[in-house]
């Protein structure tokens, strides 16, 4: 296959847009569920909807493309999204949004692994092959074409509900994003031939780099258990915050404004750690953590809109070295190993975080939402004490 000859930009769009159509409902959903009125219990088991299928789906459906080739099966999934946007304008209904958002991370399983092997079929292109700096450019585009994705979705929000406070107004954002998505769909090219290796892709959005190489051994569990509690942070914020913020009566977007925050400085932060030696990281990750404990406990306890925004920025930067960290063990791992298996490890921790999240949360917010930040710091806590008693494990040359 020519690189020169393949259009690349189809699957730069179709990453963006996929990123910033969940990111659109991700929080639109549970803001409007708080407005009508639902117990957090069920707004927790509502939201965990997608996380849960997409434990599964990628393993289903990996034989898909195979059969079908990567344009039609990116064309089917692109599809059910757009599906799942037109049904959400006619019918909000709590069930009905539970059995969409389940078709959703359904889709998923057919949508990033496909995504991932045509980028993979280009990297591997005579061009790209022989030119590691096209082939770290081409990489860089799209780890910030669908970063952005979030990003922008986030400011969209901010800047749409700071004039219109109409939570409404973004399911329709979310179905023009999925209408651009699935005109992507339709003109992106099929490689001219496969290409097996796997790029670890994410449920939520997180930035993906090349990590230095060095010589490394550490128990597998580690990566794993921190990469658990990452997604379990993150998706419990989720849920969390925008009730809390509708108990304070802050503006509606406000919600967008923060996770605008949070995901930008995480951003910036994984970005920056990836440059960094594993040595460096560990010594980082009990720093981090104590300012991560700390900042989940003033969320619990604060109501100024102006301290929320410094504390969401403080946890975007500081919890984004366990993910560091975690990513750069797997990566290792499966370099050494010649393999590709420690990256669906990878995927299937975090997801099982990203789906316990909500639920647990949503029992404890059922009590008082300060409970729920009080329990998300506690359970930082745990994870620094196991950190500590299994850094020594991670041995570096």
């Amino acid at each position: 296959m020519k690189a020169d000859n393949y259009r690349v930009f189809p699957i730069l769009f179709l990453a963006f847009t996929r990123v910033a159509t969940g990111v659109a409902i991700g929080l639109a959903i549970p803001l409007y569920l708080i407005e009508r009125g639902l117990n957090p219990v069920i707004i927790g088991f509502i939201i965990s909807g997608t996380a849960m299928a997409y434990l599964f789906s990628p393993l289903i459906f990996r034989n898909v493309q195979k059969k079908l080739g990567v344009k039609p099966t990116i064309i089917i999934s692109s599809l059910g999204f757009l599906f799942v946007q037109v049904i959400l304008q006619f019918s909000k209904d709590p069930l009905l949004i539970y059995f969409l958002l389940i078709l959703d991370g359904t889709f998923l399983g057919l949508f990033w692994p496909v995504l991932m092997s045509a980028l993979s079929a280009i990297s591997n292109s005579e061009e790209y092959r022989k030119n590691n700096f096209l082939k770290d450019k081409l990489m860089k585009k799209y780890s910030l074409a669908w970063n952005f994705g979030g990003i922008f979705s986030y400011a969209l929000g901010f800047f749409i509900l700071f004039y219109i406070e109409n939570i409404q107004i973004m399911f329709l954002f979310a179905l023009f994003f999925a209408i651009i998505g699935f005109s992507m769909a339709l003109i992106i090219q099929e490689p001219s031939h496969s290409f097996d290796k796997e790029i670890i892709v994410p449920i939520d959005e997180r930035i993906k780099a090349i990590p230095q190489r060095e010589h490394i051994s550490f128990p597998i569990y580690l990566p794993l258990f921190m990469i658990g509690i990452y997604g379990f942070l993150i998706g419990g914020m989720g849920l969390i915050y925008p009730i809390k913020s509708e108990i304070l009566n802050f503006a509606l977007f406000t919600n967008y404004l923060f996770f605008f925050l949070r995901m930008s400085t995480q951003t910036i932060s994984i970005s920056k750690s990836m440059d960094f030696k594993i040595k460096t990281t560990k010594k980082m990750i009990p720093i981090s953590n104590l300012i991560i404990i700390f900042t989940l406990f003033l969320m619990g306890i604060n109501q100024d809109l102006f301290i929320f925004a410094i504390l969401f920025c403080a946890f975007g930067i500081f919890n984004s070295f366990y993910y560091t960290l975690a990513f750069k063990l797997i990566v290792f791992r499966n370099i050494a190993n010649n393999t590709s298996k420690y990256s669906i490890y990878f995927e299937t921790a975090i997801g099982i975080g990203f789906f316990f999240a909500p639920i647990l949360c949503g029992f404890i917010a059922a009590v008082d939402a300060n409970l729920a930040f009080f329990f998300l710091s506690l359970l930082s806590l745990l994870s620094l004490v196991i950190y500590l008693f299994s850094k020594n494990k991670i041995k570096t040359n």
